[in-house]
């Protein structure tokens, strides 16, 4: 595991509490998306296994559980962050069973890099119906890195199945910087030039982030160009049936938030690919 991989382990209780723009527009956003596909899954009558690829502390692994999975399968590169998702998952699995069978799934948890999914031990290929990928490919250190992930979840996922793509938004990448009010905020470069679409792609850029302890931390990240993801994913076997641009407007920040949302109100910060594999 390398730097980059590792940069989040001592972040992992600041990542598990959040931000707030996490609270309002992602989750919601997300919830949406699985309530949808569960919904659709139930009129085929049909059980449902998810990927939850780069999981983190199990924040979108006990909402896909909620939302009706039969079974998830969670990875993350770093075993801190799969420990805190495992007892996360199994403390949310304990509180929905102590009162009977409640019709949730089950969840199982793999330490492993993304782009060598197939080598968990047992895993069966073409088997899942949903991959989740939240803020992981900006952590890729290259595009090989991005397309063999991609290779590696197509593997696993059904003739039909889903696939989403949540990433920071490229416009944020490249406009953001330390001098805004936000919770995100991106160091400008050391020369003082701003960052370039083509330029800067697959760059690594750090940000600060203030979650909502108030505690500020630093990370680096990527992005890639849309012409690489379009690439990208149909070199994957994957189809793109939708493109979202998530985004708030001024009446969606809740009242109790800090007053540096607003910032965040109908700014792009976030992109979101779904994408349907195409039967091989």
């Amino acid at each position: 595991m390398g730097d980059e991989d590792q940069q989040w382990v001592k972040y992992k209780d600041d990542y598990h509490e959040g931000v707030w723009a996490k609270d309002v527009l992602e989750i919601p956003f997300l919830e949406g998306f699985f309530k949808s596909f569960a919904e659709e899954k139930l009129k085929q009558g049909k059980p449902w296994k998810a990927l939850d690829v780069g999981c983190g502390m199990g924040k979108y692994t006990t909402r896909l559980l909620r939302a009706g999975a039969s079974y998830v399968l969670a990875i993350d590169v770093a075993a801190e962050m799969v420990a805190g998702a495992k007892k996360e998952t199994e403390q949310f699995l304990l509180a929905h069973r102590s009162g009977g069978p409640a019709g949730i799934g089950e969840a199982e948890f793999h330490v492993c890099s993304a782009a060598h999914l197939t080598s968990i031990p047992r895993i069966e290929e073409t088997t899942f119906d949903l991959a989740i990928c939240i803020y992981l490919f900006c952590n890729l250190v290259s595009k090989e890195d991005v397309k063999q992930a991609l290779g590696e979840i197509s593997k696993l996922l059904r003739p039909g199945a889903s696939l989403i793509v949540y990433e920071l938004h490229f416009v944020e990448y490249l406009t953001g910087t330390a001098h805004e009010r936000g919770d995100v905020e991106y160091v400008p470069k050391a020369d003082g030039t701003g960052y370039k679409y083509f330029e800067d792609e697959g760059k690594p850029r750090t940000l600060r982030i203030r979650m909502k302890s108030g505690r500020q931390i630093e990370i680096v990240n990527r992005f890639y160009t849309l012409s690489f993801w379009v690439t990208a994913l149909s070199e994957a076997g994957f189809q793109i049936t939708q493109f979202h641009e998530p985004h708030t407007s001024l009446t969606d920040v809740p009242s109790d938030a800090p007053s540096f949302m607003r910032h965040y109100a109908e700014r792009p910060t976030a992109m979101c690919w779904v994408c349907t594999k195409v039967s091989q």
